[in-house]
């Protein structure tokens, strides 16, 4: 056990020289839009309906945002929401008491619980160093509550990545109040409530190439359970023009948006989703 905790310190240490704070001008933008958009799958006329509460999962209704965040969540309910989803994506659901609330146990859990390829300083350091001051916090490690909702995103961005041999770069998952609030975030953010991931690829051509296997695989399917209902799966879906804003499980429901820079750049063709001329 010394000698893996100290295996899993080289590599964060390795990891995390020379890295860069990650470029989060777009989080003013972020979960919200004034470009009108439609889906396959919701034949929705207005950005005001996809931003709508819609096909939430059955757990979560009438929990409200307050009562899902990561310091009141029922991590029961996290367990019964993802379970599912972490094993089908190859992960396990472990004791979160095994695991201190630090830098190397938060590596630990997650190599642990199946996603081996996630590196914990990519999410620790996911923000602004002087925001972070600003809000008397050292890193962007969710609370320990929600450690679940990170397994699931950080195990679905591997398997995006495995599918299309794409690497992608986090640029913000956790984000606490003071953090979103300071960036111009949504005030009811997944990212407080640690369901989401930002990631970037580069270009517009890996972001079409991963936008496409999310359509194919995760919002016109359910890729995680297939039951008699058919339900799709509660997922949130944000496209930029070189990045993706993934998530899962949100309190506000199954829902997708486009930022203003794919609208007026994208030369990429259309998947799922589509501005509305």
């Amino acid at each position: 056990m010394k000698v893996k905790s100290i295996l899993l310190l080289t590599l964060l240490i390795a990891v995390s020289c020379g890295k860069k704070e990650p470029d989060q001008s777009y989080i003013i933008h972020d979960e919200r839009s004034s470009i009108e958009s439609v889906s396959v799958t919701d034949g929705s006329s207005s950005a005001q309906d996809n931003l709508s509460k819609q096909e939430v999962s059955e757990l979560l209704k009438d929990i409200t945002f307050g009562e899902d965040s990561c310091t009141k969540n029922n991590i029961l309910r996290d367990v019964l929401l993802l379970e599912s989803k972490i094993q089908t994506l190859g992960g396990n659901i472990l004791d979160l008491e095994n695991y201190k609330h630090d830098e190397v146990d938060f590596q630990r859990f997650l190599v642990d619980s199946g996603a081996q390829a996630t590196n914990a300083i990519a999410i620790s350091r996911a923000g602004s160093t002087q925001t972070m001051k600003s809000c008397n916090i050292s890193n962007m490690i969710p609370p320990k509550s929600c450690w679940y909702r990170s397994l699931s995103l950080a195990l679905l961005k591997e398997e995006i990545e495995d599918q299309t041999g794409i690497s992608t770069t986090l640029t913000s998952h956790y984000r606490g109040s003071c953090y979103n609030e300071k960036l111009g975030g949504a005030k009811e953010s997944d990212h407080i409530s640690a369901k989401a991931m930002d990631i970037s690829m580069g270009s517009q051509e890996n972001r079409y190439a991963i936008e496409k296997f999310v359509c194919d695989n995760l919002w016109k399917e359910n890729y995680f359970i297939q039951d008699e209902s058919n339900k799709l799966s509660n997922i949130s879906i944000g496209l930029g023009q070189t990045y993706i804003h993934l998530g899962l499980e949100s309190n506000h429901g199954r829902r997708h948006w486009i930022y203003n820079d794919y609208a007026k750049k994208n030369s990429m063709p259309s998947t799922c989703w589509k501005v509305k001329i």
